[in-house]
C-alpha cells in the first residue's frame, strides 16, 4: 500500500462515525486521491471526481451506512482537537449543575424565611422601632410566681386569743384565688405570725384552703417569743413540731385533725427580723443574729422532714446587693446572712441536706404612695438590677443558685396608697418585671381582711379589687415567657407562648394617658404566606390588653381599664374580644 493511500485511510479515520475500507488499486473507477460517495443517490460535481463512466461498487463499500465524505482538503469540516471536545462535554453538564444549585439555594432561602416568618414575630408600639420576638428562645414561668398572703379564718381562736383570725374563707374568696390561678398562699402572713401563735384549728383551716383552691403553702414560723419564757432552742423545737404537725400524717400531735391531710413543702423564719425584737437580747434583731437563730430552725424543721425547704432571712426591703438594709451594728442584712449561713453549710458538708433552700425578702417601693404616683410607675425599673445583684451574691457565697422569693410586695406597706389605676398598672409591671427576672416565688400582701394597701378583696364584703383583676389577667398568660427588647418608655410588653409555639400571649401596658397604637405581624419578608395573622391594637391610656395569637387561627384580646373605675362599679370587668368579630364599639381595640 503506497503512503498516499495511506494518508487517505487516516483522514477517513477523523471523521466521526464514519466507517471506511481500503480500497485497492485494481477497482474500476478508482482515482487515489478522491473518496467515493456512499450515498443510495447520484454523486455530483467535484464530490465524486470519477474519471470515466460510473461504475457500481460492491456490496461492501455500499453498506456505508448512507454516509459521504470526501478527501478534498476543502471540502472537510474542520475537527476541533480532543481536549476542546472534553471541555465542551465538561461544559454541557456545568450548566444543569450550576442550575440546581441556584435552585437549592432558593427552596433554603424560602425554607428559611418560612421558619422566620413561623417562629419571629414583629411588634411596634408607637414610632418606637420594631422589636423581634424569637419563638425559638423561651424559659418557664414559675407557677408560684402568682401567690398571695392569708391569714388565719375570720372569728377562729389562735391559742393565745380568742376569734384572733380576720379572713374570709367562704366561696367567692376561693372562686376568685382559683380564677387567677393562685398556686401559693403564704400564712399567717405578716406581723400576725409574730403577734400570735396559732392553734391547730386555724392549721386545720389553712389546709382546708389549700385543698379547695389548689394551691402549696409557704409557712412561716414564729421567731418571737410572746410567752418570754423559750430559749432559742426551745423555740427552734417548737418550729419542729409545727413541721411535724403539717407533714406527718401519723404525727401524733394529729389525733384530733379533721380536716384533709395537705403537706406544707415552703417555709421560713420569722417575719421581717429586721424589725424584730431578739427575745434574747431585747433589742432588734442584727443580721448575725437572726442567721445564728436561722441556722438552728432549719437543723430542727429539717430533722422532722428532710424534704421541705427554707427561706430566709425574710427581711422587710431590700434595695440590692451592697445598697441596704443595714442592721444596728451597720452590716449590711442580706450579705451578712448569706455569709455566715453558707461558711455554716460549707463546714458540715456531710449534712444531707441544704439549711437555705431560697432566698426571701419583701419589697415595698414606696413609704407614701399617694402622692408620688409617677414616681410609684417608674420604680418597677429596680427589679432588674436587685435580682440579678442579689442573685450574683447568691452564687459567691454558696456557689450555687438558688431560689428567689419576694415573699410580701405592694406599692407601700400602710395606708398611704395610691389612686386605684395607679396601683393595679404598677401591680402588673412589678409582676412582668418578676417573670422577666425569673423569680421563682411571689406572694402579693394581701388576700383579704385588710384594706391598706389594697388587697385582691375588700375586707368589708369580699368583693374584687382591680389588683385581684391583674391577676386574672395574668393567669391568660402562656406557660413560656419570652425576652424582648422593647424601647417604648410608656408602654410595657411581656411576651409569653406554649410549649408546642402554637400559641403567643403579649401583655401591653399603657402607663401614660395618651393612646398607643400597636402592630404585631410575622417577620416574613416579602414572604406572602405564614401561620400568623397580622393584628393592630388601640391601647388607650392607663389600659391594659392581652393579645393571644393562635398559629393558623384567630387572634383574641383581653382588656382591663382600671381608670374606668367609678364610685358605684370599682372593679370594671376584663372584656374579651375575637379580633374581627367585635361590635362596633370596639373596633378600635383590635
Amino acid at each position: 500500500m503506497s503512503s498516499h493511500e495511506n494518508a487517505f485511510n487516516y483522514r477517513l479515520s477523523l471523521l466521526e462515525g464514519v466507517s471506511y475500507i481500503h480500497i485497492p488499486r485494481h477497482i474500476p473507477g478508482y482515482v487515489p486521491g478522491h473518496v467515493m460517495s456512499t450515498h443510495n443517490e447520484q454523486t455530483t460535481g467535484e464530490s465524486a471526481r470519477l474519471s470515466g463512466p460510473e461504475t457500481p461498487l460492491p456490496a461492501a463499500i455500499s453498506s456505508s451506512q448512507g454516509k459521504s465524505f470526501s478527501s478534498s482538503p476543502g471540502n472537510q469540516p474542520p475537527q476541533a482537537p480532543r481536549g476542546t471536545l472534553r471541555r465542551v462535554g465538561k461544559r454541557r453538564y456545568l450548566l444543569p449543575l450550576f442550575l440546581l444549585v441556584v435552585l437549592i439555594l432558593g427552596l433554603v432561602q424560602v425554607a428559611s424565611a418560612i421558619t422566620r416568618a413561623n417562629m419571629h414575630l414583629l411588634v411596634r408600639i408607637g414610632d418606637v422601632q420594631e422589636s423581634d420576638l424569637d419563638l425559638n428562645q423561651s424559659l418557664p414561668i414559675s407557677p408560684y410566681l402568682f401567690g398571695s398572703n392569708v391569714f388565719p379564718k375570720a372569728g377562729s381562736d389562735s391559742q393565745d386569743q380568742q376569734g384572733s383570725g380576720f379572713m374570709r374563707y367562704d366561696a367567692g374568696i376561693v372562686a376568685g384565688l382559683r380564677s387567677a390561678r393562685i398556686r401559693l398562699l403564704r400564712f399567717p402572713g405578716g406581723e400576725w405570725g409574730e403577734e400570735h401563735t396559732l392553734s391547730s384549728s386555724q392549721l386545720d383551716d389553712f389546709s382546708q384552703l389549700l385543698q379547695v383552691t389548689g394551691a402549696d403553702g409557704l409557712m412561716q414560723s414564729q421567731l418571737s417569743n410572746p410567752s418570754q419564757q423559750d430559749t432559742l432552742a426551745t423555740r427552734a423545737s417548737r418550729a419542729g413540731l409545727l413541721v411535724d404537725y403539717m407533714n406527718n400524717p401519723k404525727s401524733i400531735q394529729r389525733a384530733r385533725a379533721t380536716t384533709p391531710y395537705h403537706p406544707v413543702k415552703y417555709w421560713t423564719v420569722g417575719n421581717e427580723p429586721d424589725r424584730l425584737k431578739n427575745p434574747d437580747t431585747g433589742a432588734t434583731f442584727t443580721a448575725t443574729e437572726y442567721a445564728q437563730a436561722f441556722i438552728q430552725y432549719s437543723i430542727a424543721m429539717h430533722q422532722n422532714d428532710p424534704t421541705i425547704k427554707v427561706f430566709g432571712p425574710e427581711i422587710s426591703q431590700f434595695y440590692g446587693a451592697g445598697l441596704g438594709p443595714y442592721d444596728s451594728a451597720h452590716n449590711l442584712w442580706m450579705e451578712t446572712f448569706l455569709q455566715i449561713v453558707s461558711r455554716y453549710e460549707q463546714s458540715h458538708p456531710n449534712t444531707k441536706y441544704h439549711l437555705l433552700d431560697g432566698v426571701s425578702f419583701h419589697r415595698y417601693p414606696l413609704d407614701n404612695a399617694s402622692q408620688a404616683t409617677n414616681l410609684l410607675l417608674n420604680s418597677t425599673g429596680e427589679w432588674n438590677d436587685l435580682i440579678s445583684s442579689l442573685r450574683q451574691s447568691i452564687r459567691q457565697d454558696f456557689g450555687r443558685d438558688l431560689p428567689v422569693a419576694v415573699t410580701e410586695v405592694n406599692t407601700n406597706p400602710k395606708g398611704d396608697v395610691p389612686p386605684p389605676d395607679y396601683a393595679a398598672l404598677w401591680w402588673a409591671d412589678t409582676l412582668g418585671k418578676l417573670m422577666n427576672q425569673q423569680v421563682e416565688y411571689a406572694a402579693f400582701f394581701s388576700t383579704q381582711g385588710v384594706d391598706a394597701p389594697y388587697p385582691l378583696f375588700t375586707a368589708r364584703d369580699g368583693q374584687q379589687t382591680v389588683m385581684l383583676r391583674i391577676m386574672q389577667l395574668f393567669a391568660h398568660l402562656q406557660a413560656d415567657y419570652i425576652a424582648t427588647s422593647s424601647e417604648n418608655d410608656s408602654v410595657s410588653l411581656y411576651a409569653t407562648q406554649d410549649d408546642a409555639h402554637n400559641t403567643v400571649s403579649m401583655l401591653l401596658i399603657n402607663k401614660e394617658m395618651n393612646t398607643e397604637i400597636v402592630h404585631v405581624r410575622p417577620n416574613s419578608g416579602l414572604l406572602p404566606l405564614n401561620a400568623w395573622h397580622a393584628q393592630d391594637v388601640t391601647l388607650k391610656g392607663h389600659s391594659l390588653v392581652l393579645l393571644t395569637l393562635h398559629r393558623n387561627g384567630t387572634n383574641e384580646a383581653y382588656t382591663f381599664s382600671p381608670a374606668q373605675a367609678t364610685f358605684n362599679d370599682p372593679t370594671p370587668g376584663i372584656r374579651h374580644t375575637i379580633c374581627g368579630q367585635q361590635s362596633e364599639a370596639l373596633t378600635i381595640t383590635c
